[in-house]
């Protein structure tokens, strides 16, 4: 299996494109989805990424509207259909065969059973601040951070019933950014600024426990089978999950620019 990390120009100078290579994976939709559990396995992407995969199908996000590509032909994408969403949606995230927008005013959750044809279902709405999410186990992770005073902390939401997701908790945090969720569902890797990148036990989902802190200052991060990737805003820094805390392996960085991997596809 070879994971393509595909970089987009954002804002950036320069964007960081990545090849490597891994052994097979079993992951499936039904897992953890913190690097992206997609329908059919053939995506995975940051918390904080404006686009993603699932199943045949590229949804970006385009001001107040989601954009769908057919990408049955991967290398001649399709413009599908435009489906209306918020206008303040700044992240997206596939979790089974749902797709939960991260938008400035709250978490949008959208049926994805049919992948060519999004619906909203429910959302959750709260005071305006940045809100990267990811779920695991029927609940999702949304970090919320101001800069005006307003709310820095990391929300645990049930989404068990999607029409009417539910908040749990509220944990304080510094300035969370990105977020990322183990393969098995039971670790949760949170960038917090200057305070690091935090690690909490999630085996139970309502009720995260701080585990580690690694001294990285990161935007966001990937949790992929053993393997963590913490993106900074220079560096793709890459950890081994199979030790606690983490253990640094590599630093890459670009010649010039800053670094901003948006999607990585898995071709088996």
């Amino acid at each position: 299996m070879r994971i393509h990390y595909l970089a987009a120009a954002l804002s950036v100078v320069t964007s960081l494109a990545l090849l490597s290579s891994c052994g097979d994976s079993s992951s499936d939709s039904t897992g953890a989805g913190g690097s992206g559990g997609l329908g059919n396995g053939t995506g995975v992407g940051g918390s904080t990424a404006r686009m993603t995969i699932a199943g045949d199908y590229l949804y970006a996000l385009a001001e107040s509207d989601l954009q769908l590509f057919d990408i049955t032909t991967p290398f001649a994408p399709n413009p599908w259909s435009r489906v209306n969403i918020a206008r303040d949606v700044e992240t997206i995230f596939p979790y089974e065969d749902y797709l939960l927008m991260g938008a400035s005013s709250g978490m949008y959750i959208y049926d994805n059973t049919d992948k060519a044809n999004p619906r909203e279902l429910g959302s959750l709405l709260h005071a305006v601040a940045e809100d990267p999410v990811v779920a695991s186990r029927n609940h999702a992770y949304v970090t919320l951070r101001s800069d005006s005073g307003g709310a820095n902390q990391l929300d645990v939401i049930d989404i068990s019933d999607p029409t009417n997701p539910t908040l749990v908790k509220s944990l304080g945090m510094q300035y969370p950014r990105g977020l990322s969720a183990s393969s098995d569902g039971d670790s949760l890797y949170v960038c917090d600024d200057v305070a690091g990148l935090k690690t909490f036990d999630i085996s139970d989902p309502t009720n995260p426990a701080p585990r580690d802190t690694l001294d990285v200052n990161c935007r966001d991060v990937i949790a992929h089978e053993q393997k963590l990737y913490a993106i900074t805003g220079t560096e793709l820094v890459q950890y081994d999950l199979t030790t606690s805390p983490p253990r640094h392996l590599s630093t890459m960085r670009p010649t010039r620019g800053q670094v901003q991997p948006v999607v990585v596809v898995l071709d088996e």
